[in-house]
Protein backbone atom coordinates (compact mmCIF):
# COMPACT_ATOMS: atom_id res chain seq x y z
CA UNK A 1 0.00 0.00 0.00
CA UNK A 2 1.16 3.54 -0.79
CA UNK A 3 -0.22 6.36 1.12
CA UNK A 4 0.06 9.88 -0.06
CA UNK A 5 -0.42 12.52 3.24
CA UNK A 6 -2.26 15.80 2.76
CA UNK A 7 -1.13 18.46 5.14
CA UNK A 8 -3.13 21.70 4.86
CA UNK A 9 -0.77 24.10 6.87
CA UNK A 10 -2.67 27.27 5.57
CA UNK A 11 -6.26 26.73 7.04
CA UNK A 12 -5.39 27.36 10.77
CA UNK A 13 -4.83 30.98 10.06
CA UNK A 14 -8.27 31.33 9.15
CA UNK A 15 -10.14 31.70 12.50
CA UNK A 16 -13.53 31.66 11.00
CA UNK A 17 -13.29 28.40 10.12
CA UNK A 18 -14.84 25.47 12.27
CA UNK A 19 -13.38 22.21 12.82
CA UNK A 20 -15.88 21.18 10.53
CA UNK A 21 -15.38 23.24 8.16
CA UNK A 22 -11.57 22.36 8.25
CA UNK A 23 -12.38 18.32 8.10
CA UNK A 24 -14.20 19.35 4.65
CA UNK A 25 -10.65 21.26 3.44
CA UNK A 26 -9.19 18.22 3.83
CA UNK A 27 -11.14 15.25 2.47
CA UNK A 28 -12.14 18.23 -0.76
CA UNK A 29 -8.37 18.39 -1.36
CA UNK A 30 -7.65 14.64 -0.74
CA UNK A 31 -10.51 14.13 -3.31
CA UNK A 32 -8.65 16.09 -5.79
CA UNK A 33 -5.55 14.41 -5.20
CA UNK A 34 -7.05 10.61 -5.51
CA UNK A 35 -8.96 11.94 -8.71
CA UNK A 36 -5.53 12.74 -9.78
CA UNK A 37 -3.46 9.66 -8.97
CA UNK A 38 -6.69 7.24 -10.06
CA UNK A 39 -6.57 9.27 -13.53
CA UNK A 40 -2.42 8.55 -13.91
CA UNK A 41 -3.22 5.42 -12.79
CA UNK A 42 -4.99 5.14 -15.71
CA UNK A 43 -2.78 6.69 -18.49
CA UNK A 44 -0.29 3.95 -17.15
CA UNK A 45 -2.46 1.86 -18.34
CA UNK A 46 -3.70 2.94 -21.25
CA UNK A 47 0.36 3.58 -22.56
CA UNK A 48 1.43 0.27 -21.26
CA UNK A 49 -1.61 -1.78 -23.11
CA UNK A 50 -2.11 -3.19 -19.76
CA UNK A 51 -4.98 -5.56 -19.42
CA UNK A 52 -6.33 -5.30 -15.81
CA UNK A 53 -2.79 -4.42 -13.64
CA UNK A 54 -2.90 -0.74 -13.45
CA UNK A 55 -6.46 -0.71 -13.87
CA UNK A 56 -6.99 -2.37 -10.50
CA UNK A 57 -4.51 -0.48 -9.11
CA UNK A 58 -6.97 2.69 -10.09
CA UNK A 59 -9.23 1.60 -9.13
CA UNK A 60 -7.44 0.92 -5.47
CA UNK A 61 -7.25 4.32 -4.81
CA UNK A 62 -9.43 5.90 -2.39
CA UNK A 63 -9.33 8.51 0.24
CA UNK A 64 -8.77 6.89 4.03
CA UNK A 65 -10.79 7.99 7.18
CA UNK A 66 -8.57 10.81 8.82
CA UNK A 67 -6.39 8.73 11.27
CA UNK A 68 -5.40 12.09 13.11
CA UNK A 69 -6.29 15.50 13.29
CA UNK A 70 -5.18 17.87 10.51
CA UNK A 71 -4.51 15.02 7.80
CA UNK A 72 -6.12 13.44 5.20
CA UNK A 73 -4.85 10.22 3.59
CA UNK A 74 -4.80 8.78 0.13
CA UNK A 75 -4.08 4.89 0.05
CA UNK A 76 -3.20 2.65 -3.21
CA UNK A 77 -4.48 -0.54 -1.45
CA UNK A 78 -3.08 -2.29 -4.62
CA UNK A 79 -0.39 -4.90 -3.96
CA UNK A 80 3.19 -3.82 -6.03
CA UNK A 81 2.47 -0.58 -6.99
CA UNK A 82 5.08 1.07 -4.43
CA UNK A 83 7.58 -1.85 -6.14
CA UNK A 84 7.05 0.05 -9.38
CA UNK A 85 7.38 3.42 -8.25
CA UNK A 86 10.11 2.81 -5.86
CA UNK A 87 11.61 -0.22 -7.24
CA UNK A 88 13.86 -2.87 -5.26
CA UNK A 89 14.54 -6.50 -5.00
CA UNK A 90 11.86 -9.23 -4.36
CA UNK A 91 12.69 -12.63 -3.51
CA UNK A 92 10.56 -15.88 -2.96
CA UNK A 93 8.97 -15.78 0.69
CA UNK A 94 9.05 -19.19 0.74
CA UNK A 95 5.76 -19.68 1.93
CA UNK A 96 3.98 -22.71 1.08
CA UNK A 97 2.60 -22.83 -2.51
CA UNK A 98 -1.09 -22.22 -3.95
CA UNK A 99 -0.16 -25.22 -6.21
CA UNK A 100 2.52 -27.62 -4.57
CA UNK A 101 1.88 -27.01 -1.23
CA UNK A 102 5.85 -26.92 -0.83
CA UNK A 103 8.07 -23.88 -0.05
CA UNK A 104 8.29 -21.39 -2.29
CA UNK A 105 12.10 -21.30 -3.67
CA UNK A 106 11.60 -19.78 -6.92
CA UNK A 107 9.29 -16.54 -8.70
CA UNK A 108 7.01 -17.18 -11.59
CA UNK A 109 8.06 -14.71 -13.96
CA UNK A 110 5.05 -15.32 -16.28
CA UNK A 111 5.59 -14.42 -20.12
CA UNK A 112 3.52 -11.83 -22.26
CA UNK A 113 1.77 -14.85 -23.84
CA UNK A 114 0.87 -16.85 -21.02
CA UNK A 115 -2.26 -16.93 -19.72
CA UNK A 116 -1.53 -15.61 -16.67
CA UNK A 117 -0.15 -12.03 -17.49
CA UNK A 118 -2.86 -12.45 -20.48
CA UNK A 119 -5.92 -13.09 -17.89
CA UNK A 120 -4.23 -11.38 -14.73
CA UNK A 121 -4.62 -14.58 -12.93
CA UNK A 122 -2.72 -16.85 -10.17
CA UNK A 123 -1.15 -20.06 -11.10
CA UNK A 124 -3.42 -21.53 -8.73
CA UNK A 125 -6.50 -19.68 -10.33
CA UNK A 126 -5.45 -20.90 -13.87
CA UNK A 127 -7.20 -24.28 -12.87
CA UNK A 128 -4.68 -26.88 -14.46
CA UNK A 129 -4.52 -29.81 -11.87
CA UNK A 130 -1.11 -29.82 -10.08
CA UNK A 131 0.32 -33.33 -11.65
CA UNK A 132 -0.22 -31.85 -15.15
CA UNK A 133 2.19 -28.26 -14.56
CA UNK A 134 6.02 -29.62 -15.49
CA UNK A 135 9.05 -27.45 -15.18
CA UNK A 136 11.74 -27.81 -17.42
CA UNK A 137 14.94 -27.44 -16.79
CA UNK A 138 17.81 -26.02 -19.41
CA UNK A 139 21.84 -26.14 -18.96
CA UNK A 140 21.16 -22.17 -20.70
CA UNK A 141 18.80 -20.14 -19.14
CA UNK A 142 15.97 -20.32 -16.15
CA UNK A 143 13.95 -23.25 -16.20
CA UNK A 144 10.65 -22.57 -17.70
CA UNK A 145 7.11 -23.61 -15.93
CA UNK A 146 4.33 -25.21 -18.64
CA UNK A 147 1.16 -27.03 -18.35
CA UNK A 148 0.18 -29.87 -20.17
CA UNK A 149 -3.12 -30.16 -20.85
CA UNK A 150 -4.21 -33.92 -22.53
CA UNK A 151 -6.35 -33.79 -25.71
CA UNK A 152 -7.36 -37.09 -26.48
CA UNK A 153 -4.23 -38.37 -29.09
CA UNK A 154 -1.68 -35.10 -27.76
CA UNK A 155 -0.85 -33.17 -25.00
CA UNK A 156 -0.31 -29.40 -25.26
CA UNK A 157 2.04 -27.41 -23.54
CA UNK A 158 1.00 -23.98 -22.53
CA UNK A 159 3.81 -21.99 -21.41
CA UNK A 160 3.43 -20.19 -18.46
CA UNK A 161 6.67 -18.46 -17.82
CA UNK A 162 10.24 -18.58 -16.19
CA UNK A 163 11.34 -19.40 -12.94
CA UNK A 164 14.12 -16.88 -11.02
CA UNK A 165 15.46 -16.84 -7.84
CA UNK A 166 14.80 -12.71 -7.44
CA UNK A 167 13.82 -10.37 -9.72
CA UNK A 168 14.99 -6.43 -9.54
CA UNK A 169 12.53 -3.44 -10.36
CA UNK A 170 14.18 -0.11 -11.06
CA UNK A 171 12.68 2.79 -9.59
CA UNK A 172 9.78 4.62 -12.04
CA UNK A 173 8.97 7.73 -10.79
CA UNK A 174 6.98 8.42 -13.13
CA UNK A 175 4.21 5.87 -12.08
CA UNK A 176 2.92 8.55 -9.86
CA UNK A 177 2.20 12.30 -10.86
CA UNK A 178 5.19 14.62 -9.31
CA UNK A 179 5.12 16.09 -5.84
CA UNK A 180 4.31 19.77 -7.41
CA UNK A 181 1.29 17.91 -9.42
CA UNK A 182 -0.09 16.41 -6.48
CA UNK A 183 0.60 19.77 -4.26
CA UNK A 184 -1.27 21.64 -6.53
CA UNK A 185 -4.10 19.39 -6.83
CA UNK A 186 -4.58 19.57 -2.94
CA UNK A 187 -4.32 23.65 -2.43
CA UNK A 188 -7.24 23.60 -5.61
CA UNK A 189 -9.43 20.89 -3.94
CA UNK A 190 -9.17 23.33 -0.78
CA UNK A 191 -9.96 26.64 -2.01
CA UNK A 192 -13.31 25.05 -4.03
CA UNK A 193 -14.09 24.18 -0.09
CA UNK A 194 -13.00 27.14 0.86
CA UNK A 195 -15.45 29.00 -2.02
CA UNK A 196 -18.31 26.65 -1.07
CA UNK A 197 -18.08 27.59 2.93
CA UNK A 198 -17.58 31.42 2.19
CA UNK A 199 -20.72 30.91 0.08
CA UNK A 200 -23.01 30.03 2.60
Amino acid sequence: MIKLQVKLMGSARIPTLSAEDEGALRKSAANRVAGSVRQHLLELKAATGSRKWWGKAARSVQVAPEEEEGRAVVAINHRGVHLHWKGGDVRPTGRPSEVTGKPTKSLLIPFPDSPLRQRGISLAELGVPKESIHVIKSKKGCPILVAGIEKKTRTNLIWLGKLVKSAHFEPRPEVLPSEDALHAEAVEGARQALRAIIGK
